[in-house]
């Protein structure tokens, strides 16, 4: 006997095993292009390509922004990291990034003196596998223009380079690399 009903909960079962599986965490190492594809390392060739329409999931909130001593904005656009003030006393802290620009971004967050000298892929974006033990923090994924996602990350007393490292491909083939073209900012984290 054909059991309608057992299917259709079966096939769910499978379809949400399916979309958990495409929603694991990101361990910080690699460049996403803008549609979630793996750009490029320092060492091999891109495995895809991204996308010039600046389409991104929806925002996926990390970590627990209740806990958080203190909450800093920050904006995200065409071609500035804006955080509302340079530094935050040291301890769990929330970014609130909100992206006014018409480009999706991300926000990477590294343990770093200068935004400017970290380490590049031959694509000119930052390399996070070669960044020194410890230095990733974390990061709040690649999400769509015209709107805001939060990122609670615990900041020791220290310096830190908050940037967006995603590589486009735009409509006629060329690269829009985020980062070298000025999205990266300096921010302090004071004992």
């Amino acid at each position: 006997m054909y059991d309608r009903k057992g299917h259709r909960l079966a096939g769910l079962g499978i379809g949400l095993a399916l979309l958990l599986a495409g929603c694991g965490s990101d361990d910080g190492t690699g460049v996403r292009n803008v549609d979630g594809t793996q750009a490029a390392s320092g060492s091999g060739t891109a495995s895809g390509s991204g996308t010039a329409s600046g389409q991104a999931a929806a925002c996926k909130p990390v970590g627990d922004a209740a806990s958080a001593d203190a909450t800093i904005a920050v904006e995200l656009k065409e071609w500035t990291v804006l955080p509302a003030r340079a530094d935050v006393p040291a301890g769990t802290v929330t970014l609130e990034a909100r992206n006014t620009g018409q480009d999706a971004h991300e926000l990477v967050v590294v343990r770093a003196a200068d935004p400017a000298s970290l380490p590049l892929a031959a694509d000119g974006t930052v390399d996070e596998e070669k960044l020194p033990e410890g230095a990733f923090v974390g990061e709040i994924e690649a999400f769509p223009s015209g709107q805001s996602c939060t990122g609670t990350f615990e900041l020791p007393a220290g310096s830190y380079a908050l940037f967006c490292n995603l590589l486009e491909t735009e409509a006629d083939g060329s690269k829009e690399n985020h980062y070298a073209n000025g999205m990266r900012t300096r921010f302090e984290a004071r004992g």
